[in-house]
């Protein structure tokens, strides 16, 4: 299946870069805690932290957004807030070399407003000017999507049929669906498109359906960029592939007794290595997953997948993005060992052998035995960013370095909670916070809505 689109997007992407859901506050019942909360592409970490702890979740009050920053090359913080005019949240998911960031927030349309994928410049003569897709989203799979060193940004919207299909758009261009994938049992009624590398050449994410005995599948997505000439005009030409899950979906090839329905597709790099995972759950609330890599073969047209290591004393593991050089970050997860909950991980990779050692990165709150901390971006150099959980399970945005991953920083984000999801070269951390505006019957916090925000480090 491939998707085209005019290189008016490719042959703007330099002059663009140039100017170039809400996140539910979700406390908890249980021990009084609580932690920043935002929709995900299937059930997010938190969310089955939710399940497997049988909390309650509870809505948060919309909360005042700042003004959108106006800051010089030289600023080490930007309050962006939130969509400007009129939108009431928002959080940045990524962030290109060129300072344009991209992420998620509720804009507003006639009537009301909903849910876009929405970008900022925080350097250059248009700083701090926003912009959006101009397409609803879908918003339980906001979270996913970025841009790349080209302008091009990449996420969903909603479909006719209320489910979300990947998407592919630069701010003044015309957007494309990037489509979903068909087997011979049909088509597939949704798709996602969870993240984009630099060179914007390869997209992925995944694309699902449900099954006529009530279950449901998703395929880990490749979209590959060819450039095509009709009639003495470039064009940019998407085509979609499944990635291989290599047997590991059958009953019993990871976890016993248990079948992986779920694949999806987190991050890629220039080379073309994808990094993702493989899951599934049940009506109890349990759940099983494992991170994988895919190595691309035969010139970059087809790709093998291979499974990462496990750090010793968690049984399930997420990977969930990729740097240039093969390191890898995301999070190993249990509830059986010493260590209960999610902590950050880092692949390294040994070329020679191809394959990876794992390293569980060290937290904020180095004596807690419990928690909710994740690793969610790196770069280029090394630096990774995230957040770290405290005692009372509230997220807090920190920062690692893969040359040194004994070490952890806390990002200079505000709020009572906080997350990074993106960095780029230049040190540029986005994400976003949210502030207690109160405590439910039970003493726990109950959060406001999501604000956008950047910090730079280097």
């Amino acid at each position: 299946m491939n998707r085209t689109i005019s290189t008016g997007i490719l042959c703007t992407c330099l002059a663009s870069a140039a100017w170039a859901q809400q996140p539910a506050a979700t406390p908890y019942t249980a021990q009084n805690q609580g932690e920043i909360v935002r929709p995900g592409r299937h059930l997010t970490p938190q969310q089955r932290m939710t399940s497997l702890l049988m909390k309650a979740k509870k809505v948060a009050q919309p909360g005042n957004s700042p003004s959108p920053a106006l800051a010089s090359d030289k600023a080490k913080t930007w309050n962006l807030g939130a969509y400007q005019p009129g939108g009431s949240t928002a959080w940045m998911q990524s962030i290109n070399d060129f300072g344009v960031a991209m992420g998620w927030g509720d804009v507003p349309v006639d009537g009301g407003s909903e849910i876009r994928m929405i970008g900022i410049p925080l350097f250059g003569l248009n700083a701090g000017q926003w912009f959006e897709s101009g397409v609803s989203s879908y918003a339980l799979t906001g979270e996913g999507g970025g841009i790349s060193n080209t302008g091009l940004i990449v996420g969903n919207i909603s479909d006719s049929n209320g489910l979300p299909e990947a998407y592919a758009w630069m701010p003044n261009q015309a957007g494309i669906r990037l489509g979903r994938y068909s087997d011979t049992g049909g088509s597939y009624d949704r798709s996602i498109a969870l993240a984009i590398n630099h060179s914007g050449t390869l997209i992925v994410g995944d694309s699902g359906k449900d099954l006529p005995d009530g279950t449901r599948r998703a395929l880990p997505i490749v979209w590959r960029s060819k450039v095509v000439w009709n009639h003495g005009r470039p064009t940019q030409s998407w085509d979609l592939h499944a990635l291989p899950t290599g047997g590991l979906e059958l009953l019993g090839a990871v976890f016993s007794g248990v079948q992986l329905n779920y694949w999806g597709a987190w991050g890629v790099n220039d080379l073309g290595q994808i990094v993702g995972d493989g899951w599934t759950f049940d009506d109890s609330g349990n759940y099983w997953e494992t991170a994988v890599v895919w190595t691309p073969t035969k010139g970059g047209t087809e790709w093998e997948i291979q499974r990462l290591p496990m750090a010793a004393g968690f049984d399930y593991s997420e990977a969930l993005a990729i740097n240039n050089l093969g390191e890898i970050v995301g999070d190993v997860w249990g509830w059986t060992g010493s260590l209960q909950g999610a902590f950050p991980v880092l692949y390294k990779p040994d070329p020679k052998n191809k394959t990876w050692s794992v390293h569980v990165l060290p937290t904020t709150s180095p004596d807690l035995t419990y928690g909710w901390s994740i690793a969610w971006g790196i770069n280029e150099l090394g630096d990774i960013v995230g957040y770290c959980s405290d005692e009372n399970w509230l997220g807090k945005a920190a920062r690692w370095n893969s040359h040194n991953p004994s070490v952890v920083t806390s990002l200079d984000f505000p709020g009572t909670s906080s997350a990074a999801y993106g960095v780029n070269n230049l040190g540029l951390a986005v994400g976003g916070y949210q502030t207690i505006v109160s405590y439910d019957k039970y003493g726990n916090p109950i959060l406001d809505s999501g604000h956008a925000f950047a910090a730079r480090f280097r």
